[in-house]
């Protein structure tokens, strides 16, 4: 058997930071099967699909069009002299990945309605929410009620959060088709664009002018591509219309994109920034979910999926832009603490175990920064099928505390190289913020993996995602799932 063999994945080096994309022709088939989404709609505002997309899949048409795009795209970089290197560096410049890991960075998404639920005990600086969305804050018109907001912006502002308010889904006076019927608890017609541009404008306005120096942060609709009943062109008008008016409110305010959805993702992506939306915000918004129907984790397809959205904005000559996850997460089981179980996940969808889901979180937060995601926002904290923590937020889990720990540990640090064998070992080498290095080290295999400690490197402490440390004894140790943080 051949020895396994290592891959750079990218390094900071004094040329600058080389991205990747790598992954091979067979990982990039298997993102035909990244899952959509859920089964029905999570419960943020009551809104349901527009089918069953829990076990959902790329068209064998679509799926074969992005293996050609980025294995061509590979390719490309690699034939270039620059990349004549004894190890090889494959994929582009990432812009972000150079700089130190900002609070900001690990984000939560609050799902329901926000103002009932308990606050993240989490070391988080982003929070999103639903509380704002349209229906919610103008159910007739001109009749403003915003006390879910106006609580939830006090808890942002006492605990120093940065409070992303969602911008989308039409009360039914206001809508341009207000008998569609609607999936879930929110009123007919919410799916659809505004009748009038300006009752739109009006809403967003008012929000805006309310909040302003206490928000900084509006996101333009939830997952257009499955949430939302209108044509492109439709949303396009509504995304400048409420660009032009944030901007007038506040030129400091930071707009995100509408974030679609895994499902037909890159065609929605392609046709929105075509025609017209790429001139209406400052961060590109994406759903990074994994296939949650499969019962193995793979959130190294963050770093696929991110080069895929840089080398769109390439083609479409559009400039490159921050881009944050806004949202992903995984079913994961109630914990063996929790109080009340949960049993009733979707058919067709695969709930994490406690150390799956605790794997996935760290892993997670370790690979979007690598791909050049600049903000990650989970979900979510207390949604039960989806929860990070149990009990509406009064039991931690064990992914809480890999939240937390991954938090601790990346928080502050700057990434050196991302290396990947052949067998599945990958190793993150970091500085810390005491100017220390680390190593992050993990297996993406189902199978535990034997990591020799160079003789270059010294680290003296082992410590792990459930938050214990123990003395590095010797020079081999066995990668789990769950990454391990030598230092």
């Amino acid at each position: 058997m051949s020895a396994p063999t290592t891959t750079v994945l990218w390094m900071h080096s004094p040329c600058g930071l080389r991205g990747t994309v790598l992954q091979s022709a067979k990982a990039l088939r298997d993102a035909r099967r990244v899952s959509t989404r859920k089964a029905a709609r999570k419960g943020v505002s009551g809104l349901g699909t527009k089918g069953d997309f829990a076990g959902g899949r790329l068209t064998g048409q679509l799926a074969n069009w992005l293996v050609t795009i980025l294995i061509l795209s590979t390719l490309a970089l690699v034939l270039h002299p620059s990349f004549a290197m004894e190890e090889r560096v494959v994929g582009s410049a990432s812009f972000s990945t150079k700089d130190a890991i900002p609070p900001e960075y690990f984000g939560i998404v609050i799902a329901g309605v926000a103002a009932r639920q308990s606050w993240p005990l989490l070391p988080t600086k982003s929070v999103r929410i639903f509380d704002s969305v349209w229906w919610r804050v103008e159910p007739a018109r001109d009749q403003f009620d915003f006390r879910l907001v106006d609580q939830d912006v006090d808890a942002s502002q006492e605990h120093k959060v940065d409070l992303d308010l969602m911008l989308a889904y039409s009360p039914t006076w206001a809508s341009a088709r207000p008998s569609e019927p609607v999936r879930g608890h929110a009123p007919p017609g919410s799916l659809a664009e505004a009748a009038n541009i300006a009752d739109w404008e009006n809403y967003v306005r008012t929000l805006a002018q309310r909040y302003r120096g206490r928000v900084h942060t509006y996101e333009l609709w939830n997952e257009p591509n499955l949430s939302y009943s209108g044509d492109i062109p439709s949303l396009v008008k509504l995304c400048s219309a409420a660009y032009r008016v944030l901007k007038q409110v506040d030129p400091t305010i930071t707009v995100i994109s509408p974030s679609p959805a895994p499902s037909d993702a890159f065609p929605f992506l392609r046709q929105f920034l075509t025609l017209g939306g790429g001139s209406t915000f400052d961060v590109l918004g994406f759903h990074f979910y994994d296939n949650l129907g499969n019962p193995n984790i793979n959130p190294e397809l963050f770093l696929g999926t991110t080069e895929h959205i840089r080398l769109l904005l390439s083609q479409l000559h559009l400039p490159a832009k921050p881009i944050w996850n806004t949202e992903s997460g995984y079913y994961i089981e109630t914990s063996a603490n929790g109080h009340h179980a949960v049993r009733n996940f979707p058919k067709g969808v695969h709930a994490l175990s406690q150390d799956q889901a605790a794997a996935a979180v760290a892993r997670s937060f370790i690979l979007a920064w690598a791909s050049g995601v600049t903000r990650f926002y989970w979900y979510a904290w207390a949604e039960p099928q989806y929860a990070l923590v149990d009990d509406m937020g009064a039991t931690d889990k064990p992914a809480t505390v890999a939240f937390r720990v991954i938090a601790q540990w990346l928080q502050g640090t700057k990434y050196v190289s991302l290396t990947r064998s052949s067998d599945g070992l990958w190793v993150l080498s970091s500085t810390q913020r005491n100017g220390h290095p680390s190593w992050i080290v993990w297996s993406s295999s189902q199978q535990d993996i034997k990591f020799s400690v160079s003789p270059s490197m010294h680290p003296t402490r082992v410590f792990k995602l459930d938050g214990t440390e123990t003395t590095l004894e010797s020079r081999e140790i066995l990668a789990t799932q769950l990454p391990m943080l030598l230092e």
